[in-house]
C-alpha cells in the first residue's frame, strides 16, 4: 500500500476547518482541478456514513468515485470509498498558536508498484491543491 501526506498551515481555527471537512455539502468548493462533486448519496451530509459521488482522476481517466466519511473524532476524520477499497484518506487537524495545521494522508492501491508510482504524483498534486482551496476557504470566512 502506497501512502502520500500533504500538510497546510491555515490561519483558522480547527473547528472551522473540520466542519467544513465533515460538511459533504461543502466538498465541491474544495475539489481539485478535474475532479468534480457529483451528487449526495445520502440524506445526510456531514457525520458518519455520508455519501457523496464524484468523479475524480487518480489513475490515467477520471472514474466516479463513491467517497463515504468512515470515522470521525475530536481532530480526524476518515473518509473512502464504502468498504475502504483502493484508498482510505485521513484529514487530521492541529492547534498550532494562532493558526491550525490541517494533514491529509492518502493509503491507496493502484495497479501495483508501477501503477503506483505514478498515480502518486497525481494523487499529491490533487491533495496539494485541495488544501490550498480548503484553506483560502477557511481564511475568507
Amino acid at each position: 500500500m502506497a501512502e502520500v501526506v500533504e500538510w497546510v498551515a491555515v490561519a483558522s481555527t480547527p473547528e472551522t476547518l473540520l466542519g467544513l471537512i465533515r460538511d459533504y455539502s461543502q466538498r465541491h468548493r474544495f475539489l481539485p482541478e478535474g475532479w468534480r462533486y457529483l451528487r449526495p448519496l445520502s440524506a445526510v451530509t456531514s457525520g458518519v456514513g455520508a455519501q457523496i459521488e464524484i468523479k475524480a482522476r487518480i489513475g490515467p481517466i477520471a472514474t466516479t468515485q463513491v467517497l463515504q466519511l468512515h470515522n470521525e473524532g475530536d481532530d480526524f476524520i476518515d473518509e473512502g470509498p464504502p468498504g475502504g477499497e483502493n484508498y482510505l484518506t485521513q484529514w487530521t487537524v492541529q492547534a498550532k498558536g494562532e493558526d491550525a495545521i490541517v494533514q491529509v494522508e492518502m493509503q491507496f492501491m493502484y495497479g501495483g508498484l508501477m501503477g503506483e508510482f505514478f498515480a502518486r504524483r497525481r494523487i499529491r498534486r490533487a491533495l496539494r491543491e485541495m488544501l490550498q482551496r480548503l484553506k483560502a476557504i477557511a481564511e475568507a470566512r
